[in-house]
């Protein structure tokens, strides 16, 4: 038998292009043989034909995945075949190819982040697929205490902030991104300078005299906020910097605000102030982008104080001398003033002589234009499985004052992984910044000397800059009153900060909704601080030459294990509890050494064995560790009533051996009232949910080693002994074994409301926060080893409303607009000092205010309160004041004072308006406070004309006043001013362009141009309402002599690749 096929293979591809005639195709075939090899031949040809048939039905199928918005092909997508194991991904460029067995299959399109698709085969034979981003994916899930949940589920007063909306024009710290968007958030910015600190208050101050900032967690990793930089000296002992300068907001994602007690109870004894949880940005599968942002920016002056001219100087000191008040004195006690005479008899109006011929503005000489520009390259993309984001950034901000600025060099990377099918999921966070700070020599709580500010204010405008080609100075040697542009230009004063922060997380599912992660942290920083004080120069020339060098080193290492259970029971029954561990250990060491006297300027801090007078070194070396057990149970029935409890157990070993340990309870419940059946047929009601919450938190940001009897060197303890001198110790610290923590009890009520499909959201919310146990001095039974020690005694209380408002105004197909608003009304109030009546605080500064205080704290006033002699007026050129006891005398630091002003506002609020129209953007953001008061010490000091007899100059309003020109600077509520205001805080305008006409490569393409503090609305006399100087025990709002706040012009370009 021979049989020959000579055309029996027909592909599907070829048949594909064949019209259908027939089950089968036609074959030619040559048959030789016997009628039985003719049967077996035909059945042979018959199977083909099945073969062929079957294989007719299968295909091949390709294609391109790309992003609907952007167009780009997204790598790593799944292609699975539906009700199959056959799959396959995307390559890097996005395309597929895959098997398909018929018309019939589905294929089912599936990307982390995107809604998928499944579409039908059909007669196709490439199908392209654009996947769009899963928005509610993206934007219902909120951060909250070690994990996340949905925002619907979320029962604790949280608010989260877009970082990119919140980062308009310079921006150099995460504090800048918060100010006045979140209700409930005060943040006072303490000056102008680069990098400046923050004070950031969540409802209201809590303590007296340990720390009222925040817990920062960056990445599931708490962070310690402590200040990184060593301190300054003399003159140039400005506030720190802020340590958050050295996180990059380009890195930032979001930031969430847990503001109440059952939020916050999670994080236990560090929560008391509330909880700041940053989340940087991750990598998203797909193709690798490349992202660039970079501006630059002009930063100028926004107001001067009014000083007086040189000409107008010298006329006042003409007009001073003709009325007899300068030049004259009453040389023989007659009650007559006689004009000063030479020794020939001549009458010599003195101070006319030393006057100079210029006509200088001290506040134009030491400011400039500050140019800053920033560029941030990033670059990010990925897998199914592995996701990356890399970036560095580079920062180089110029203050407007002279020799001031901020450089900053920041890298970050973040990376994900998944194995064993996504149930082992790996996470990486990390950054290391290096920043260079040029110092300011300003103190703000100068005396009369002070440091630049001071002498911008003071210095005899009649004087030149410089003379002969240096500095003019008013005398050789130590002065006490400086030329302030000599001050910026010849102290160095320069600092150098590395921080490295990162963690690495890993996460692994057990079973079916049980999960254990492990997370481990570190957070190190090293800063140095080099100063000199030239000889040249009168601050330096006391000490011939005064040279300082130190070093703060600070390790914080964290790690955390805890699991996490998922279930949901009969449809209805949504569990989630949450068990762990945290141990966290905290060092921080310091050197500092110092020399004086050298034989020449050139040498400046580089070389202090060159000092012939050494000054003795200081070092020390702190820790304190904490560890704590916690837990969470999150239930929901339907998703219409919900229940949350916290647990946490944290020992600390900053506290007494007597009370290490402290629990820190929390509970809320909710009721989501908008799925309740008689509220369905509201249409306009998209949202409405009640949410009533109890927690206790703990304050242990006191300090290290406050219950221990600790022994320090004393100088008083210094002997020689055998001829060699013996630097002895004494007690430092009173010891209490009963030391505990400060203790807030907070309660809030909530209600979340929404209207018109969600096109109006927000929050209103009443709550309470009760804070006792404060940790204060107080006087202790002698004999003992010191007259005080730290007890726990006092109650202060807060209490306040919060209102939001978001709302998507208009919504078009080419215009679209979004508005937001916030509100907040708080009262802070001291209950209880523990049976002390009061505490005076608030140092005033400045010529003649030795031992003067400007605040008190006393039961049943707020923190912040000012206190002092009432002003009646000026009789015959002398400030009187009000005699408030009647007892006919008037005693300004004694009796005759009374409560004359208080720093907090009555409320605070914020607007916001974004608007799109076509390629264009817009945005804008006003906030404002009512009722604060300020103290203005620098007008209290320079605002009155008895400077003229030291040969200083003085604020214009002073000529306004019949005061005399001898009558001195005295405290009263005459210098509380209104501290009110209503500031555009920034304005920006972008245009979108088509990337099409510009280059294949670009993804996208963005310019704008923002103003940063475009106008301010205020009553305040001085640079700037919002300030905040360190002047003692829980101060508020006192303003002496501060770094002013500029106004910045920014234009900026965004690219991606």
């Amino acid at each position: 038998m021979a049989c020959r096929i000579v055309s029996a293979y027909i592909s599907g591809a070829r048949r594909a292009h064949r019209p259908h005639r027939s089950p089968f195709y036609p074959t030619t075939i040559l048959i030789m043989g016997q009628p039985t090899t003719r049967l077996l031949i035909s059945l042979c040809v018959w199977l083909l034909a099945g073969v062929s048939l079957a294989n007719g039905q299968a295909r091949e199928v390709t294609g391109t995945v790309t992003d609907a918005g952007s167009g780009f092909p997204l790598p790593g997508v799944n292609i699975v075949v539906q009700g199959t194991s056959t799959g396959t991904a995307t390559d890097i460029e996005g395309r597929y190819r895959i098997n398909v067995p018929g018309p019939d299959a589905v294929l089912v399109f599936s990307f982390v982040g995107y809604v998928p698709q499944e579409i039908r085969v059909g007669d196709q034979t490439q199908i392209d697929v654009a996947l769009a981003e899963d928005v509610a994916l993206l934007e219902d899930v909120v951060v909250v205490g070690y994990g996340t949940q949905r925002k619907e589920d979320v029962l604790g007063s949280v608010s989260s902030i877009d970082a990119d909306d919140a980062r308009v024009g310079l921006v150099t710290a995460p504090d800048q991104m918060i100010q006045g968007r979140v209700a409930g958030v005060t943040v006072v910015q303490n000056n102008g300078e680069p990098g400046a600190g923050f004070n950031i208050r969540i409802r209201g101050g809590t303590s007296i005299s340990a720390s009222n900032e925040p817990l920062y967690v960056i990445d599931g990793v708490p962070i310690d906020n402590a200040s990184i930089s060593p301190g300054g000296a003399g003159v140039s002992s400005a506030a720190p910097r802020n340590p958050l300068n050295l996180i990059n907001p380009n890195d930032i994602q979001s930031i969430t605000i847990l503001k109440d007690a059952s939020a916050t109870a999670i994080y236990g004894s560090r929560a008391a102030n509330g909880v700041v949880l940053i989340t940087t940005k991750q990598g998203q599968q797909g193709r690798v982008t490349v992202d660039y942002d970079g501006f630059v920016s002009s930063s100028t002056m926004t107001r001067k104080i009014d000083l007086l001219s040189g000409e107008e100087y010298i006329n006042f000191l003409e007009g001073a001398i003709e009325r007899r008040e300068l030049g004259w004195i009453d040389t023989d006690d007659d009650g007559v003033v006689d004009q000063i005479r030479d020794d020939n008899g001549n009458g010599v109006p003195d101070i006319l002589d030393q006057q100079g011929s210029a006509d200088t503005d001290w506040q134009d000489a030491v400011t400039r234009t500050g140019i800053s520009h920033s560029h941030n390259l990033a670059l990010s993309g990925g897998t199914q499985n592995t996701q990356y984001r890399a970036s560095v950034s580079y920062l180089n901000q110029q203050g407007i004052i002279i020799s001031s600025g901020l450089e900053r060099l920041t890298g970050r990377l973040n990376a994900n992984h998944e194995a064993l099918d996504g149930r082992l999921r790996f996470n990486l966070n990390f950054q290391s910044s290096y920043a260079e700070d040029d110092y300011l020599p300003y103190q703000q709580t100068g005396g009369f000397e002070g440091g630049l500010f001071t002498n911008v204010f003071a210095f005899n405008p009649t004087f030149p800059v410089r003379q002969d080609g240096d500095y003019f100075e008013i005398g050789e040697g130590a002065q006490s009153v400086r030329n302030p542009v000599a001050l910026a230009e010849e102290i160095e004063d320069f600092g150098k900060t590395t921080r490295t922060l990162g963690n690495l997380s890993v996460e692994l599912d057990l079973i079916e909704g049980l999960t254990a992660q492990v997370n481990v942290g570190a957070d190190r920083a090293q800063s140095s601080r080099r100063m000199y004080f030239p000889k040249s120069n009168p601050v330096g020339a006391i000490d011939l030459g005064r040279a300082l060098q130190r070093n703060r080193e600070r390790t914080s290492q964290t790690f955390q294990s805890y699991l996490t259970y998922r279930s949901t029971l009969a449809d209805a029954h949504n569990l989630e509890l949450l068990g762990g561990y945290e141990y966290s250990v905290f060092d921080t060491e310091e050197f500092g050494a110092e020399a004086r006297n050298f034989v020449t300027d050139a040498w400046s801090y580089n070389n202090l064995g060159g000092g012939a007078d050494e000054v003795k070194p200081y070092s020390f070396r702190e820790n304190s560790k904490l560890a704590s057990f916690f837990g969470r149970l999150n239930y929901n029935f339907n998703e219409r009533y919900y229940l949350t409890g916290v647990l946490r157990y944290d020992g600390s070993s900053r506290f007494g051996a007597n009370n290490k340990w402290a629990l820190f309870p929390a509970v809320q419940v909710g009721w989501r009232l908008s799925e309740e059946a008689f509220l369905q047929d509201v249409d306009v009601l998209s949202e409405l949910r009640l949410r009533v919450g109890y927690g206790v938190n703990g304050n242990q940001e006191i300090g290290n080693y406050r219950s221990l009897a600790l022994l320090a060197p004393n100088p008083d303890a210094r002997a020689v002994i055998g001829g060699i001198p013996v630097t002895g110790v004494a007690p430092a610290t009173y010891a209490n074994p009963d030391l505990r923590w400060e203790e807030t009890t907070s309660y809030n009520i909530g209600i979340d409301y929404g209207f018109l499909n969600g096109r109006f959201t927000g929050t209103l919310e009443y709550y309470r926060k009760d804070t006792r146990d404060l940790l204060l001095e107080v006087p202790v039974p002698q004999p003992a080893p010191l007259p005080t020690r730290l007890e726990n005694i006092g109650e202060v209380k807060n209490e306040g409303l919060e209102f939001s408002l978001d709302a998507l105004a208009v919504d078009g197909t080419d215009f679209s607009l979004l508005l937001g608003a916030v509100f907040t009304t708080n009262r802070n109030e001291v209950v209880s000092l523990g049976g002390r009546e009061r505490i005076i605080t608030g140092t005033v500064s400045g010529r003649g205010q030795s031992g003067v205080q400007s605040q008190i704290i006393v039961p049943g006033q707020p923190l912040g309160t000012f206190y002092g002699p009432v002003f009646a007026g000026i009789v015959d050129g002398v400030q009187t004041f009000v005699d408030l006891d009647g007892d006919g005398e008037i005693e300004v630091t004694g009796d005759d004072r009374t409560f004359i002003g208080n720093a907090q506002p009555d409320f605070t609020y914020g607007f916001r308006a974004q608007a799109y129209w076509g390629a264009f953007d817009f945005s804008m953001f006003l906030r404002g406070e009512y009722g604060r008061d300020v103290f203005n010490n620098t007008a209290l000091v320079y605002q009155t004309k008895s400077g003229v007899t030291q040969n200083n100059n003085f604020i214009k309003a002073a000529l306004e006043s019949d005061e005399l020109v001898n009558e001195p600077a005295k405290f009263s509520d005459r210098w509380i001013e209104n501290g009110s205001f209503l500031r555009m805080d920034n304005i920006q305008l972008g245009y979108t362009i088509p990337v099409t006409q510009l280059s294949e490569q670009l993804r996208t393409a963005r310019v704008y141009f923002s103003v940063n503090n475009v106008f301010v609305i205020t009553p305040y006399t001085g640079y700037d309402p919002e300030v905040n100087t360190d002047a003692g025990l829980a101060t508020l709002g006192i303003d002496y002599t501060n770094y002013p706040r500029p106004r910045t012009f920014t234009l900026g370009v965004n690219l991606g690749f």
